[in-house]
């Protein structure tokens, strides 16, 4: 009788999704060596025969003598319902039967659990979702209330525009500007609504005015006598100077020649800055005499007949 002997790592294999393994022990204890084949077989009598699921790599191997082989059997119950599965487990020489080692038979039982059974779906948590809600708002409540709260305007007057609108802006409003004629710093800001100091919610607009500088409308003058047009540009607080090409600067006393305006640049009407230089051309034209008496007894006559 051969020597083979076999021991097994588990007589119970426990099936996880259908599948598990274990691990055969088989020592050949004879003095030769020996080709050793490891089967697997029905392990109830069944017609028909009942399943192994088992798979075994490499059955046939030769061990030498005295020498112990490593056998992994692997299992595979899928489709199987859930209960326990015996199964045969022999070592047996390939030169001989199965059937002459049935004394040396292993019986690994197999157990396929039952399926959990799925948990019921958790309900929706709507409360959770209310009360979260609610703090939510909460939230967004009190956010906006330190944001839209009332606040003191900042006093910017006399400040820079940009400094101004970075100011304005820094402290939770919203900064428009305007321009405005002033004889403050060009670009400086003149004046604000809301004022410096009174209280508004945040985010509310604050105009500042922004100084440019003063402007006068240059005067018509073009047809007067240039003693009339210097009093119309002191008038509007405007410089005059003369253009080349003027023949004269002043009306000839006690002549029938007057110096009038022919040109004025700019252009009567438009608008200049206070002080500035506006150019006229003259030229001497003729004029007639004007008895003195006239200029007392009919004012607007005599204005008429000596521009």
């Amino acid at each position: 009788m051969t020597t083979i002997t076999m021991t097994l790592s588990s007589p119970d294999v426990v099936l996880k999704d259908g599948k598990g393994s274990l691990t055969a022990s088989v020592t050949n204890g004879s003095t030769e060596a020996e080709r050793v084949v490891l089967g697997a077989f029905p392990g109830q009598v069944t017609n028909p025969p009942s399943k192994t699921y088992a798979t075994i790599p490499n059955p046939l191997r030769t061990i030498a003598a005295g020498a112990t082989e490593q056998y992994v059997v692997n299992f595979d119950t899928a489709g199987a319902s859930a209960g326990s599965y015996p199964v045969k487990l022999i070592a047996y020489s390939a030169d001989d039967a199965p059937e002459d080692y049935a004394d040396q038979t292993h019986v690994v039982t197999l157990t396929v659990p039952a399926a959990e059974k799925p948990k019921p779906p958790r309900p929706f948590p709507w409360l959770w979702v209310i009360i979260g809600g609610v703090v939510l708002l909460a939230v967004v409540g009190l956010i906006l209330f330190f944001i839209f709260k009332d606040a003191n305007v900042p006093d910017v007057k006399t400040k820079p525009q940009a400094e101004a609108v970075q100011i304005i802006t820094g402290a939770g409003f919203t900064a428009t500007t305007t321009q405005t004629e002033s004889t403050e710093a060009e670009g400086t800001v003149v004046n604000q609504t809301p004022a410096g100091g009174e209280k508004v919610g945040r985010g509310s607009t604050v105009n500042l005015e922004i100084a440019v500088p003063v402007q006068a409308t240059v005067p018509s003058v073009v047809g007067l006598r240039i003693e009339n047009a210097r009093t119309a540009f002191q008038a509007a607080q405007i410089q005059l100077d003369f253009r080349q090409g003027s023949t004269c600067q002043a009306s000839p006393a006690l002549s029938l020649q007057r110096c009038v305006v022919l040109e004025v640049i700019p252009q009567a009407g438009e608008r200049v800055r206070v002080n500035t230089v506006v150019f006229v051309r003259t030229e001497l034209r003729s004029s007639i005499v004007v008895d003195p008496g006239i200029c007392v007894t009919s004012p607007r006559l005599c204005d008429t007949l000596t521009q």
